[in-house]
């Protein structure tokens, strides 16, 4: 014990320290999923692993709501700074790991192979605190999800502190992204912020990695940097970059 007391001692006068743990936008916490409590890991704030239960090891992805990508700075509207929202949407796990909530599932999966899990208060919580948007990718968002937004937005809450668009881009789409040349066409999907309404607008474009591709919705612009999925998370490009 006292070489290692010496050791922590010597360590910052040679310009040596520990190596600090690596933090992230992860959270753990726990849910109630179809009656039973599980253990769960928060990517972000839409989004979870879960740890323990039926679904145990499979990602998930939260219906009615959608929070700012955490993978980089790619978001821009307002007087916002990419840096700014992105600092934002890495804080959102961990806004939605504080409580236990109550959730449901029937097992079906989105098309990226993720359990659809429903948290009704955690919806509404997250689009009051400003952290996330109502999202509805059918029809519109329920009532109660739209008033918690009016409501953040007219508090400058979260994402609307620099503020608000009635149109925010929530995902692009390259043509040729899946390796299919042949492409004649793709899709960026725009959130309208008075309606939920998460739509998808056609498009023709090729895009490259970095680019910024911006959407405006009744003279309201948003933007967003697209990056291939492949390269969000492993191998990033610069403009991921802290």
């Amino acid at each position: 014990m006292r070489v290692l007391f010496l050791l922590a001692l010597l360590l910052p006068a040679l310009g040596l320290s520990k190596p600090r743990k690596k933090t992230g936008h992860s959270a753990k916490g726990t849910l109630v999923v179809n009656g039973d409590e599980v253990e769960v890991k928060w990517s972000d704030g839409d989004s979870f692993k879960f740890k323990s239960g039926t679904y145990q090891g499979r990602g998930t992805r939260l219906v009615g709501f959608n929070t700012l990508e955490a993978y980089g700075p790619v978001h821009r509207w307002g007087s916002w700074t990419p840096q700014e929202l992105f600092a934002l949407a890495e804080s959102s796990s961990k806004v939605a790991a504080e409580k236990q909530w109550t959730c449901t599932t029937d097992g079906k999966l989105d098309g990226y192979g993720r359990v659809l899990v429903n948290c009704p208060e955690l919806a509404e919580e997250m689009i009051r605190q400003g952290h996330a948007l109502a999202y509805a990718v059918e029809g519109t968002s329920p009532e109660n999800l739209l008033a918690a937004q009016k409501e953040a937005m007219a508090a400058g809450r979260g994402m609307w502190a620099k503020g608000v668009a009635t149109g925010v881009i929530t995902s692009l789409h390259s043509v040729g992204e899946d390796g299919d040349e042949d492409d004649v066409g793709a899709y960026n999907r725009v959130v309208d912020t008075r309606t939920g309404s998460a739509s998808k607008r056609a498009h023709q474009q090729k895009y490259t990695s970095c680019q910024e591709v911006c959407e405006t919705t009744d003279g309201d612009t948003s933007c967003m940097v697209y990056v291939p999925f492949q390269h969000r998370y492993k191998n990033k490009p610069e403009c991921l970059k802290k």
